[in-house]
Formats: C-alpha cells, structure tokens, sequence
C-alpha cells in the first residue's frame, strides 16, 4: 500500500510545496482545510508524515483540542516526530507553536525556490522513515566527498572548528560564511564535550568545568566530527554517545531570540544550551536526532551560495526528534 501524507491547511502554497516532497517520498497526499477534517481522514489513515499549517496559533491549538478529543494528546497515532508545522517567520515569531508537545519539525513558508525547497526537504522526510535523520550522508549528493575524525581531548575543539573553515575555504566558500559556519560548529562541540557527558542517573559532569580546562577524554566521551560537501550542500554533523539532551530546554532555548531578552548567563549554566539559538542563526539547516542514553547527533546544512545576503536568508528548517 502506497504511504499517506496529510497537510492541514488551506493555502495553495502549501499544497504546492507538499506536491515536491511527495514526490521525492513517493507518497500520496492528503489535503484538509482544517484540523476536524484532517484528524477525521487520521483517524482512518497511518500517515507517514502530517503537515500543519499553524500561521495563526488557534489553528495549533483547535488541532490539540481535537487530537485530545479523539486520540489523546500523547497517542501513538499522532509522533511528533512526524508533526511538521508550517509557518511565516521564523522560529521566534513562532514561539508558543515550538514549546508545544506536538512539536517535531519547523518550516518556514517557502513562496521562492519551491521545487529546489521542496526536494531538499523531501530528503529529510525521507530519511526519517527509518530513523536515519542521523548523518550528513542523507542529505549531500553520491558525488559529495564526506570526512570524519575523531576528538580524544576536550583541547582538540578549536583545533576541528578550524579544520571546517579551512575546508570550506578550499571548496571557495567566501570568508565570511565559512567562519560563521565554524562558529556554530565550535558551538556545538562544546556542548558535545561538555554539556552531553553525564552518570548513570542523568547528572551532568562538566556543566560547571571551565572551558578552558583540556581533558583526556575516556572513550564514552569521544566526539565525532564529520563534514561532505557536494559542490552545492555542506553537510556537518557532531555526536556524542549520550543521549542526554533535553527536549523542554532544547526547544526553548532555539526558539528564544536573545536581543528581544536582558539575559545573563549564570555560573553553571554555560553548558545550558544557550548557543543553539545563535547556531541557528548561523544561516543554515538545525537537525537533532537524539537517541535518549545512546547518543545525540546534530546536524547542520548549508547551500554553498556565492554571498552572504543569499546565504543569511536561505530556506532552513529545524527539527528535534526524540527516540525512546
């Protein structure tokens, strides 16, 4: 039997970004005008992927009320890691949809580029069909040349991040975007080597270690570093064998736009995850597929655009799925 996709809006647009990733999902789809209709065909129907329009918020909302109504709000027909909410804006505008427990992914609008959009993220609905949000490979050309290394020493991060700026610069990718690029990837091998380790109980064991400080890393603590590139999409992932990134924190911290906020961070909370918002900001894609106790892999895409005004307002999305 042929697989399901259901959208939940009324704009054509959307419909015809949808036509683009069932394309690439060999999916049949599914339109309703409103949450009634939509859980109605839901209920009938295993869809591998749902789309909400949720532009104004009451339209999230009616679909929580009548998702309760009918499943309950944490039933297994309804993952979040196969919600994809679509919206105008970014991610702060659309705060009050991301802290919602439905959330999986975000979306913007796309009205420009809407086959090349939509096709890119076809591939990331693609992959999570078996899990497989996980790797830069799922996401770069066959042609892409892809490299990984290995951290061993908490003093090796500067060292990697440099390592991707120096890569970018040999594939012609201008200055500016690639520090920023090696930016967000120093950013999130902090967080790898010091924020993800913890004991059997969940307890962070470096939330409140100095930065600075280099240290031997024991082999649960090693962090992978991996970078493809295929002449058009840069492909960068990092993980840890963990798992321990929290979903309410994480989600909250992506969302909040800190100019709009008089914040100072506190002593022992510098491993709190409040880069990933400046991360996202970067310019590029923000994917987390987290393995709870297993292991978290992040993972940033980025077009290869010649400048940086066409790189700072490329099509990105970003999603939090969350296994076990």
């Amino acid at each position: 039997m042929k697989k399901k996709i259901i959208l939940i809006s009324d704009l054509p647009e959307d419909a015809a970004f949808l036509s683009e990733i069932i394309s690439i999902v060999d999916a049949d789809l599914e339109v309703a005008p409103d949450a009634k209709t939509g859980l109605e065909f839901l209920a009938e129907n295993e869809c591998e992927a749902i789309f909400l329009d949720i532009t104004r918020i009451k339209q999230l909302r009616e679909f929580e009320v009548e998702a309760q109504q009918r499943f309950g709000l944490f039933s297994d027909r309804l993952q979040p890691n196969q919600i994809h909410f679509i919206g105008n804006g970014g991610i702060g505008e659309n705060r009050d949809a991301i802290l919602s427990p439905l959330f999986g992914s975000f979306l913007p609008r796309s009205s420009e580029s809407v086959e090349m959009n939509g096709q890119l993220y076809g591939r990331f609905v693609k992959a999570g069909e078996n899990m497989n949000t996980n790797g830069v490979e799922h996401y770069i050309s066959a042609k892409g040349d892809t490299q990984e290394v290995v951290i061993t020493n908490s003093n090796q991060k500067q060292d990697a991040a440099e390592a991707v700026r120096q890569f970018l610069l040999m594939a012609k990718i201008p200055a500016r975007i690639s520090n920023g690029i090696a930016n967000a990837v120093d950013e999130l091998l902090m967080n790898a080597l010091f924020d993800a380790p913890c004991d059997q109980f969940g307890k962070p064991l470096y939330s409140a270690t100095s930065r600075s400080l280099a240290r031997e890393l024991k082999a649960p603590e090693h962090v992978s570093l991996k970078i493809g590139f295929d002449g058009f999409c840069v492909g960068i992932s990092v993980s840890d064998s963990f798992g321990s990134v929290d979903r309410n924190r994480l989600l909250s911290h992506v969302s909040m736009n800190y100019r709009d906020h008089d914040y100072k961070i506190k002593f022992g909370q510098a491993g709190a995850g409040l880069g990933i918002a400046t991360v996202f900001n970067s310019g590029g894609t923000l994917i987390y597929h987290c393995e709870t106790h297993v292991k978290t892999i992040a993972t940033l895409l980025y077009r290869a655009y010649p400048n940086y005004r066409d790189f700072k307002s490329q099509f990105k999305f970003f999603s939090a799925r969350f296994y076990g």
